[in-house]
């Protein structure tokens, strides 16, 4: 089965700071977080961890990390205004954190958790959270 690729873009141009999905053709969507939830399902963080190591010890940032998944549903802000369904929050739910500037793993808790797979992750602005 194909998989969905979703990242935050930090390319220069009018994506920065959008997530980036990548989708199983290879077509590739970009989405303002302020604008648009993410949930991804089935999904593992990936991690480049000697890529990640040279930007925590001060190189330019480049691509390293993403999260794969198999299924992906992208939903606008005005979608739940019309709607009886809830507003994803971070409320009660754990984020999900990655700066390689900080540290140069995906975090949960303050835990290492490169590879790791979640039945549900999804976006609230510019965060990730577990389901």
């Amino acid at each position: 089965m194909s998989k969905y690729k979703v990242r935050f873009h930090l390319g220069q141009g009018k994506h920065y700071r959008h997530f980036q999905i990548t989708y199983p053709d290879g077509r590739r969507d970009f989405f303002n977080p302020e604008n648009h939830f993410i949930l991804m399902r089935n999904a593992r963080l990936h991690n480049n961890c000697k890529v990640a190591k040279k930007i925590y010890m001060g190189q330019n940032k480049t691509v390293c990390s993403w999260i794969v998944c198999e299924d992906i549903e992208v939903k606008g802000v005005l979608s739940y205004l019309f709607s009886s369904e809830k507003m994803p929050n971070g409320e009660g739910h754990t984020e999900i954190i990655y700066n390689p500037r900080n540290n140069p793993h995906w975090l949960e808790n303050g835990q290492n958790v490169d590879s790791k797979h979640y039945e549900l992750l999804y976006t609230v602005g510019k965060e990730v959270f577990v389901g």
